[in-house]
């Protein structure tokens, strides 16, 4: 994402986000080395921007928000990266599964891999709560905005981790 129409302060950085005609395209968590955002002045739907902010808003003051009144475009993905991204959807706040768990519930019990790599290319993280997803035996794993960002994402819906 080099363009933005959406941004929500966060104390850890702006977190910009692309809202098409179709409703939310991109989100981008602050992190190091990020490139350098464009702030569009104009959003395609300023009313949708509006509930987004609210939503996360609520998201970060640590009540439960599964952003269901948020519509999303993940057309780019391709149908595999969709199936897992919808996957991804349905883990309800505080609670996780492993990809092989989500490998199984998507209909695809031996693509672990690609489940994880799927998530990997979730360009919507939160919404699409790709945190939520864990290795083997709870075991914390890779996460595109950095693993402070999936720790603190946990911490927040309710989940300990050393």
């Amino acid at each position: 994402m080099d363009a933005a129409n959406f941004k929500f302060h966060h104390p850890k950085g702006v977190l910009y986000g692309l809202i098409g005609e179709k409703g939310l395209c991109e989100l981008l968590l602050p992190r190091e080395n990020a490139p350098k955002i464009h702030f569009l002045h104009s959003a395609s739907n300023i009313t949708l921007g509006r509930e987004l902010y609210q939503a996360l808003d609520r998201y970060f003051s640590g009540q439960p928000e599964e952003f269901k009144r948020i519509p999303l475009d993940l057309g780019p993905g391709t149908a595999f990266q969709q199936l897992v991204w919808k996957g991804a959807r349905a883990i309800q706040w505080g609670t996780t599964c492993s990809y092989g768990e989500l490998a199984k519930r998507i209909g695809k019990p031996l693509a672990m891999r690609a489940v994880g790599q799927a998530l990997g290319a979730n360009p919507i993280p939160i919404l699409v709560p790709c945190h939520r997803i864990l290795g083997a035996n709870g075991k914390l794993t890779g996460f595109s905005a950095g693993m402070h960002w999936k720790v603190e994402l946990l911490k927040l819906e309710g989940k300990v981790f050393p």
